[in-house]
């Protein structure tokens, strides 16, 4: 029998660009970067493929956008494809100067990158950007506090007022030199591709 694998079979590629007001910056990306997908992206394939037989949602709903508020240089975390939901919930356990937004969608988008092979889209963009002041375990986000945003994640809100449903389909940890500081009256944007091949 034949397997999907995620390294295999999904690409992903995230840019972040600063946010002013709502237009994005797209002439200046601050980074480009490749994701690693996490397990829990095969129960948000299977959850879609079965119509979700539970009723609830599996599709992408949004992000997590990680941040550090030391105001030193940060040293950027290792993905391990089977953290999941615990990496983020013991975040600031384990980094005291570190927190995460969950934010949703604000827009998604389609592709076909060779309509030789495929007969509809196989990439997909998803959007979202940094909003609030407060970070899930209650560390402030803002200039102010030396925010940096060094990660994210793209992921599935199965009901979007419990976060304990939610599923990681990828992760992201930018190069230090790749970081990006809150600035004033601007808002830190990503713009994350998932393609299939």
């Amino acid at each position: 029998m034949d397997c999907i694998h995620a390294k295999d079979s999904i690409m992903g590629r995230v840019r972040s660009y600063y946010v002013y007001d709502t237009v994005w910056d797209l002439d200046h990306p601050i980074c480009l970067c490749c994701n690693t997908a996490m397990y829990d992206w095969a129960g948000i394939l299977i959850g879609n493929l079965r119509n979700s037989p539970d009723g609830k949602s599996y599709n992408i709903g949004g992000m997590y956008i990680e941040f550090d508020n030391s105001g030193v240089a940060i040293t950027t975390p290792t993905i391990n494809r089977d953290e999941q939901l615990t990496y983020y919930n013991n975040l600031n356990i384990n980094y005291p100067t570190r927190d995460y937004l969950r934010v949703p969608l604000i827009a998604s988008d389609s592709d076909n990158t060779n309509t030789a092979l495929f007969t509809a889209d196989n990439l997909g963009r998803f959007y979202a950007h940094t909003a609030g002041v407060t970070g899930v375990h209650g560390l402030t986000f803002s200039d102010t506090a030396n925010s940096v945003v060094y990660g994210g994640a793209l992921v599935a809100y199965r009901e979007f007022s419990d976060a304990s449903q939610d599923l990681i389909f990828s992760r992201v940890c930018f190069a230090p030199t790749s970081h990006v500081a809150k600035a004033p009256s601007s808002q830190i944007g990503l713009a994350w591709e998932i393609t299939g091949q």
